[in-house]
């Protein structure tokens, strides 16, 4: 192939790779482009182009859609949402560099062999997307695996493996077609193996029928839901930048109290208020504590809400979530937030020095350290509540650390209202559905505008928050009734009690496929 034709193949197929990788991502609804989005891509890269080309391409594809999967976040800043793309773009091109080396040598190579290099090219982009949760701060956001978020079929095998063996599947799967339509191009059709009957594909959709199975297997008997309790979720969508607007503080107070009357005027057990509830913070403030607890008081039910305490002695800061009884007052234990935004609620090192130069006065939120547990009394039953603020349902180990710590089931305090009204809001709810099916917990959001709702331990989104034109944007509150299928009501997933395990398997098949290729010129016999 010429170098002309080689540029404009690869320029085509990272377009359609680029296309379909982004399309697999809410908020826009076409998870099964997840299933052939490398295909192209991976095509190409058979073809053995030069080395100069595939990493340029590939650093280019990663980072074009990374942009577009995280344009909302160009509300908050251009500069930073350019630069996360092209820093995740880098982990696109280490991916894209192993199967470029990896793809020649497996042609070389027997169907086992070939198969072990299909596990390898899915196990390092399982261990990159891995390594994002601890890398630069951690920011693990739109794994593969989140495509699938309305499709629980796929989603069971996440209370194994952890939501990395969705992604896993659908990496494998891509790269069996690729190799089938590779061969099925360049071979006589003539040959039974060499076209539409491939071993490989079969083993891509036995991969896949597998995960049917699994997902029938996981189906809740008739009638073993138990209702646990009925919130109330109240949405005061108060934008960020008018929030501690001077003067307005009283007025945006009185329309948080005026929607939970509101939704207080219906039949629930627990009102849930959002990230930052308050324009004061409850703790550190006596008159906003005061405040609050003599309306809860006068409401008859418990608030749980996220909000802010305050050290005045030591200038901190700690976002959390706290409760508020009716006969009790507020809580003295609290949750405090333990993933801090990078540059946000804390400046990380080593760029401290700086801000402490020339902002010494700067005030700085403090991590948790602990997965805090809030008693939730429902008439005569207590259940423990693990709560989560903003981002922090992105980390997989979080949730887990609060399931394993007797969780039963999970609340998101969010407040994406600073990301417009475009796909941030759903995109960030649909990690929630991976958390979910990983502990088989649950999980309750509630956004300062949406997205409100709750979603089963199945993955299954039960209930939406949504207004009569059916946006999930705006001022208003509703119901859930929460419900948990008894199986899990004192049981554990295999995912919660053994965690990341699923990252060694994926590892060691890695380095067994590299050892082999070293050593040879193919990867079998």
């Amino acid at each position: 192939m010429d170098q002309k034709k080689e540029l404009l193949w690869g320029v085509l197929a990272g377009f359609l790779s680029c296309l379909l990788w982004i399309l697999s991502i809410p908020p826009f609804e076409f998870p099964e482009a997840a299933y052939i989005a490398f295909v192209p891509l991976l095509i190409w890269l058979r073809s053995q182009p030069s080395w100069r080309r595939s990493l340029g391409l590939a650093f280019a594809v990663g980072a074009i859609a990374w942009f577009v999967i995280l344009i909302w976040l160009r509300h908050v800043t251009w500069l930073g949402t350019l630069g996360l793309a092209a820093i995740l773009g880098l982990f696109f091109l280490v991916w894209v560099a192993q199967a470029r080396w990896l793809l020649p040598r497996a042609a070389s190579s027997n169907f086992f062999g070939r198969l072990l290099a299909w596990f390898a090219i899915a196990g390092t982009w399982v261990l990159l997307e891995w390594s994002r949760e601890w890398i630069f701060y951690g920011f693990p956001w739109a794994p593969l695996a989140l495509s699938q978020w309305e499709r629980p079929v796929v989603l069971q095998v996440s209370a194994w493996t952890g939501s990395l063996g969705v992604s896993f599947l659908l990496i494998f799967f891509n790269a069996c077609v690729a190799h089938t339509l590779w061969m099925r191009a360049t071979s006589n059709k003539g040959k039974f193996w060499s076209g539409w009957f491939s071993p490989d594909l079969y083993a891509g959709l036995l991969a896949l029928l597998a995960c049917i199975v699994l997902f029938f297997k996981s189906l809740p008997a008739p009638g073993s839901f138990d209702t646990l309790l009925r919130v109330g979720v109240v949405q005061p969508y108060i934008l960020p930048e008018l929030k501690w607007e001077q003067g307005r503080e009283a007025e945006n107070l009185a329309l948080l109290e005026r929607q939970t009357e509101f939704v207080g005027a219906m039949e629930n057990d627990l009102i849930l208020w959002p990230e930052s509830a308050t324009p004061w913070p409850i703790k550190g403030n006596g008159v906003m504590q005061m405040r609050l607890e003599k309306f809860v008081q006068q409401l008859g039910r418990p608030i749980l809400m996220g909000n802010l305490a305050y050290n005045s002695a030591e200038n901190t800061w700690e976002n959390g979530v706290f409760l508020v009884n009716p006969d009790s007052g507020l809580s003295s234990k609290y949750y405090i937030k333990r993933a801090l935004v990078p540059f946000g609620e804390y400046v990380p090192k080593p760029f401290d020095w700086f801000f402490k130069k020339f902002v010494p006065n700067m005030g700085a939120f403090l991590p948790g350290h602990i997965p805090e547990l809030l008693p939730l009394k429902i008439k005569e039953r207590r259940y423990f509540c693990g709560p989560l603020v903003c981002y922090e349902d992105v980390f997989p180990t979080l949730a887990r650390a609060s399931v394993r710590a007797g969780a039963e089931l999970l609340f998101v305090a969010t407040n994406n209202a600073w990301y417009g009204e475009e796909g941030g809001a759903s995109q960030h709810a649909a990690h929630s559905v991976l958390r979910a099916v990983e502990n088989r917990r649950p999980v309750v959001r509630c956004g300062n505008g949406g997205w409100s709702g709750w979603i089963d331990a199945y993955g299954t989104v039960r209930e939406v928050l949504r207004d009569d034109r059916g946006s999930i944007y705006f001022c208003g509150g509703g119901n859930f009734t929460i419900g948990q299928d008894r199986r899990w009501l004192r049981q554990k997933s295999f995912y919660t009690r053994n965690g990341d395990w699923f990252i060694g398997v994926c590892a060691g098949g890695v380095a067994i496929c590299l050892l082999f290729a070293f050593r040879r010129q193919g990867l079998g016999d």
